[in-house]
């Protein structure tokens, strides 16, 4: 629709040199409505007339020229003969001419017919455009009230929503606000705890060195009886040999006497071993962090314990069937 154009006026006027023949285009509507019968009758009249001037003229020109001829000389007559000739051939031109700008003025009018008729029906769709177009116009319009009135209950809705996050976010900040306090008393007790098990663990690190030289010292303590075991042995090896010579003798009540005084010793030790097994363990007990500890010393005890009990036994068994 934008690219409509109206047909141009077409006006088209022939000057000839001679001025026989004015044509001028002023009312092209007024033209159109000829019929071609009509245009036809003009255009013979429109000759008529013309021929008549040419006609006149000529005869003037005659009768100019008969008088001319018989004042002037031969040759005078020759130029004026050519000059007619050529005026004539001119005329003749500009008579084509003529015809040639009435066929063009002719086609000019047919195609200013199909303009109008272009126009008339681009203006048809012109006006069918605008009719879609208002109706549009109006879909718009409603779909325009439609959604606004979707939009304001979108805000009011949007307007509610702010308000409960508004609230809801308070209620988180409050919420936040407690826990960090909560996360602040944790963090105190945490470091107080962190304190305390510092304390703890220096404490136990201390009764742990304590336990080690506790345990050097039984280890010290059961090499002294490991040699005094050693040392006993000989001395029952020896008074077994001399207990086989005395048996050769018949001295069967001193062999028994001395058996009792070596199982009485072993009785010495065992309760000496115990007593310091039970004491290691009343220590493991009360510090809970060294449970290795307690149980390597548990099981050296129990391995001490079971060497000591074997090789007494094997002793007592040995002199008594000695």
């Amino acid at each position: 629709m934008d690219g409509l154009r109206l047909p141009p006026v077409i006006e088209e006027v022939v000057d000839p040199a001679d001025d026989t023949c004015d044509l001028k285009l002023d009312k092209p509507g007024m033209e159109d409505e000829l019929t071609v019968k009509e245009r036809e009758v003009l255009e013979e009249n429109k000759g008529r007339k013309e021929k008549e001037a040419e006609g006149t003229n000529v005869d003037k020109e005659q009768g100019e020229v008969e008088k001319g001829v018989k004042e002037e000389k031969p040759e005078d007559r020759e130029e004026r003969n050519e000059e007619l000739i050529s005026e004539e051939q001119e005329l003749e031109e500009l008579r084509s001419q003529v015809l040639q700008l009435l066929l063009e003025l002719e086609e000019a009018r047919e195609v200013s017919q199909k303009h109008e008729d272009s126009f008339q029906e681009m203006q048809g769709l012109l006006e069918d455009e605008r009719l879609s177009s208002a109706h549009q116009a109006e879909a718009f319009t409603r779909q325009i009230q439609r959604l606004q009135a979707q939009l304001r209950s979108v805000q009011e809705e949007m307007d509610s929503l702010e308000e409960e996050k508004e609230s809801e976010l308070a209620e988180a900040q409050e919420e936040l606000r407690a826990a960090q306090e909560e996360v602040l008393e944790l963090q105190q007790a945490a470091e107080e705890a962190a304190a305390e098990r510092e304390n703890d663990i220096a404490s136990l690190q201390e009764e742990l060195c304590r336990l080690r030289a506790e345990l050097q010292r039984l280890h010290a303590t059961t090499q002294e009886y490991e040699l005094e075991i050693t040392t006993l042995r000989a001395e029952i090896t020896m008074k077994s040999q001399r207990r086989v010579e005395e048996r050769r003798e018949g001295d069967v009540g001193q062999l028994k006497e001395e058996c009792r005084t070596l199982k009485d010793e072993c009785q010495a030790l065992k309760d000496d071993n115990r007593q310091l097994s039970e004491r290691l363990r009343l220590l493991q007990l009360q510090r809970k962090g060294s449970n290795d500890v307690y149980l390597a010393l548990k099981e050296e005890d129990e391995m001490e314990e079971g060497g000591t009990q074997t090789t007494g036994g094997r002793d007592v068994g040995g002199g008594v069937r000695r």
